[in-house]
């Protein structure tokens, strides 16, 4: 690494990165556990429209907000909105 530009932009990246792994140190992290695969199953039980593989990831972050009693937020209201009980916002307004 020889040339300065690099170097000086290496050291920016990791920065960068540290920054972000230090904000979310005080993110809650949500897993998809037992509760949240019941949820999940149930949600494609009862609604037969929302078993489409494409909506198969959405569906899952969905059941984890639900069984969490979460607000959900993201931008993509398309997909999100279908699913019943889900509290949605979108922040990018």
């Amino acid at each position: 690494m020889n040339d300065r530009t690099e170097s000086a932009n290496l050291v920016n990246l990791y920065t960068k990165l540290w920054t972000t792994q230090e904000y979310f140190k005080g993110v809650r992290i949500l897993n998809f556990d037992n509760a949240a695969y019941t949820c999940y199953q149930g949600l494609l039980k009862e609604n037969q429209q929302l078993n489409k593989k494409r909506l198969q990831k959405d569906l899952r972050i969905a059941a984890i907000a639900l069984w969490a009693n979460a607000v959900m937020v993201t931008r993509n209201q398309k997909d999100f909105s279908q699913i019943p009980n889900l509290v949605l916002e979108d922040w990018t307004h």
